[in-house]
């Protein structure tokens, strides 16, 4: 069973990896394409920070050091 549990995590792990490359839209990009980590943050109509978008979990409580 704790080899089935191994193998599970072992596969699953490496799947959040896999939008590395998704060609985000909507984003400010530099001229060579990379995007611009230095461009302001998109705005609401009421001129709050856009918050909305892609969010990804921090999984550092799973590793076992």
């Amino acid at each position: 069973m704790k080899s089935v549990v191994f193998a599970v995590v072992a596969i699953s792990a490496p799947l959040a990896a896999q939008w590395l490359n998704y060609p985000t839209k909507d984003i400010p990009r530099t001229a060579d394409g990379k995007p611009s980590l230095s461009a302001p943050a998109p705005k609401t109509a009421d001129g709050k920070p856009d918050l909305s978008g892609m969010w990804e979990g921090s999984f550092k409580y799973l590793q076992t050091s």
